[in-house]
């Protein structure tokens, strides 16, 4: 009875890493970049989602290892898979419009996230390829348990577990491949253009440069104050977006194509 109350334990305990691994790779690395190139509150997707995450997972392993079907654990894993894949679309998008539009209610006329063909068809790449992933994570749970149980060396049941969590963290890699990494590397690529006006030697500047420069320093604020980004509306292709920028108090949008920032305007409020 005990053997069997561990093996419940441990089945959880890795379900829960499984949850942790799939949060670090869909929200946790977008929000660590973001940070690092100021990015407006980049902790608040993973912040909304990480305990309804850990909750799913531990529902589906919790369900999934007390049945001996391998067709139903397949489904359950499954119908996981699909609900963070639908969870992830609506924080990405409908939930981040909503959340913007309150904390910055004067700057809302600026924030469009559109839910458009596109989109919908990054979610079906996510939903397949969760599915894929989940189920052979899913499958793998109790053979990790069975490891931790029976391994007399810590390689010997490390392994498995990792093994088990690189197929979660991979379906969270996925969703962060297809919906965050082009609208977060549009955001990085302003913040280091801004930071490069910032030093900019005038005797010494490119033709590039100087257009550069332009740009910023018509918004008449302090490029190497502090300041925060985040996409106020993109196109249909994740290539062309608005990035509105609180230079202290001071606000701007800039139009990003590729990376590269187009025209710069300052939003009177």
């Amino acid at each position: 009875m005990k053997l069997d109350q561990l093996r419940k334990n441990l089945n959880l305990l890795i379900g829960a890493l499984g949850g942790l691994a799939y949060a670090i790779f869909a929200w946790g690395v977008d929000a660590c970049l973001l940070q690092q190139h100021n990015g407006s509150m980049p902790w608040l997707k993973l912040a909304f989602c990480f305990l309804a995450v850990l909750l799913i997972f531990l529902i589906a392993t919790s369900f999934s290892t007390r049945n001996n079907n391998l067709i139903i654990r397949a489904l359950i894993w499954m119908a996981a898979a699909t609900i963070l894949s639908f969870l992830i679309s609506f924080l990405s998008f409908q939930g981040m419009e909503f959340a913007w539009k309150s904390i910055y209610p004067d700057h809302a006329g600026q924030i469009s996230y559109t839910i458009l063909e596109t989109i919908r068809g990054r979610l079906f790449v996510i939903i397949v390829m969760s599915n894929i992933l989940f189920f052979i994570g899913g499958m793998l749970v109790e053979s990790a348990s069975e490891a931790m149980i029976k391994s007399s060396g810590l390689i010997g049941w490390v392994l498995p577990i990792l093994f088990c969590l690189a197929f979660f963290g991979g379906a969270g890699y996925v969703a962060d491949a297809n919906f965050n990494f082009q609208l977060r590397d549009q955001i990085i690529a302003v913040n280091k253009q801004i930071s490069e006006a910032a030093i900019m030697n005038s005797s010494q500047m490119t033709e590039r440069q100087e257009r550069l420069i332009r740009r910023f320093t018509k918004l008449n604020v302090k490029l190497d104050g502090p300041h925060r980004l985040f996409v106020g509306s993109f196109d249909e292709s994740f290539t062309q977006s608005v990035i509105l920028i609180d230079f202290d108090g001071i606000w701007a949008s800039c139009t990003s194509i590729n990376g590269l920032v187009g025209n710069c305007e300052r939003i009177l409020n």
